[in-house]
C-alpha cells in the first residue's frame, strides 16, 4: 500500500528527522556504553543506527517518487523503501527484545539469526508488518515498565516512555493502513518517542 501522494512531501521530511534524532541517541548511547561499559547502551547504540540507516533510505526513496512527480517507473522505489525501513526496525527491534530476554534467561544466537530471514517477505506497507512491529515494541515496553515499577527512576520513566510511544506509533502506522488520517500522528507518536529516549541519554549522560 503506498502512502496517499500528498503525504509524500510530509514522510519524507518526518523521516529526515527522525533520522537526525536516530542517529543522535546512537551516538549518546555509544558515549554513555563508553563510560559505564554498560551492555544495554552498545545495543541502544547499534540499533538505533539501524533505525537511523531505514529512515534515511525509506526517505530518500519517498523523496526522488516526490521529485519525479510520481512517475510510474520509479514508484517501486516507494515499497523499496519501505521493506528497508521495515527490516531496520524487526532488526533494531529485535535486537532489544534479545537484550532483554538475556536478562532473564538464555537465549541461542540462533534466535535473532533465524527470525531475520523474515523480513524478506515483505514488501508493501500492510497489517502484518506493523503487528510484528507492534508485538516486539509492546514486548519492549512491558519489560520497560516493570523497570520503572523497581526503581521508579526518571532515567526509567522516559524509557517505558519512549518505548509506549513508539508503540502508539506502530499502532497509527497500522491504522493507517485502514485510513490515512493516521498517517501525520504516527509519525509524531514516533518521533516523540526518539526524543523521550534522547531525553533520558543526555540525562544519564551528563551525570556520569
Amino acid at each position: 500500500m503506498l502512502a496517499p501522494l500528498w503525504f509524500f512531501g510530509f514522510d519524507s521530511l518526518m523521516e529526515f528527522i527522525g533520522f537526525a534524532i536516530a542517529s543522535a541517541v546512537a551516538y549518546q548511547a555509544l558515549k554513555g556504553y563508553r563510560l559505564s561499559k554498560e551492555r544495554t547502551l552498545l545495543y541502544l547504540n547499534l540499533s538505533f543506527g539501524l533505525l537511523g540507516a531505514g529512515l534515511l533510505i525509506d526517505g530518500l526513496a519517498n523523496l526522488v517518487v516526490l521529485l519525479v512527480r510520481f512517475h510510474r517507473a520509479f514508484l517501486f522505489l516507494s515499497a523499496f523503501g519501505y521493506t528497508i525501513d521495515f527490516v531496520a526496525q524487526f532488526l533494531a527491534y529485535g535486537l532489544l527484545v534479545f537484550a532483554y530476554m538475556q536478562q532473564t534467561r538464555n537465549v541461542g544466537a540462533q534466535v535473532p539469526i533465524a527470525a531475520a530471514a523474515v523480513p524478506v517477505l515483505f514488501f508493501e506497507h500492510n497489517l502484518v508488518t506493523e503487528l510484528i512491529l507492534i508485538f516486539l515494541l509492546v514486548y519492549i515496553a512491558t519489560h520497560t515498565a516493570m523497570n520503572y515499577s523497581m526503581n521508579k527512576s526518571a532515567s526509567a520513566l522516559l524509557v517505558f516512555g519512549a518505548f509506549a510511544s513508539l508503540s502508539v506509533a506502530h499502532l497509527f502506522f497500522l491504522l493507517f493502513t485502514l485510513a490515512p488520517v493516521f498517517f501525520p500522528f504516527a509519525h509524531i507518536a514516533q518521533l516523540f518517542g526518539f526524543l523521550l529516549l534522547l531525553a533520558m541519554l543526555l540525562r544519564v549522560n551528563h551525570s556520569t
